[in-house]
C-alpha cells in the first residue's frame, strides 16, 4: 500500500506526505511509514509500529482522514486489492 497527499499553502508551495506500509519486521510486528516534507532533499520519515492488523488498519484510516479534512489531496495512491476494504474506494473519490 502506499499513499501519497499533497497541499498547497497560501503562497503556493506544496506540502507532501507519503504513507506506506511495510512488510512486518522481525518480530513479526505490522508497520507504517509516514515521509513528510516539502522540498525532496529535506524530509521527515517516522516509523510506527502496531501489535495487530487491525490495529495499523485503524492507524492509517486515522492519519488519511485527518490530511484530507486539512485539505490534502490524493495525488497518487495504490492498495494491494482485498486488503483494505473500502478504503481503495474512499481514497479514489478524492483523487485529484
Amino acid at each position: 500500500m502506499m499513499i501519497s497527499l499533497y497541499a498547497r499553502n497560501k503562497n503556493g508551495a506544496a506540502r507532501y506526505v507519503t504513507i506506506t506500509d511495510r512488510q512486518g519486521n522481525l518480530f513479526g510486528y505490522k508497520t507504517l511509514t509516514v515521509t513528510t516534507g516539502s522540498d525532496f532533499l529535506a524530509t521527515r520519515e517516522r516509523n510506527f509500529t502496531y501489535a495487530t492488523e487491525a490495529e495499523m488498519q485503524r492507524a492509517l484510516r486515522g492519519m488519511i482522514d485527518r490530511r484530507l479534512r486539512k485539505g490534502y489531496s490524493v495525488l497518487y495512491s495504490f492498495f494491494a486489492p482485498g486488503q483494505y476494504g473500502e478504503l481503495p474506494e474512499r481514497v479514489a473519490a478524492r483523487q485529484s
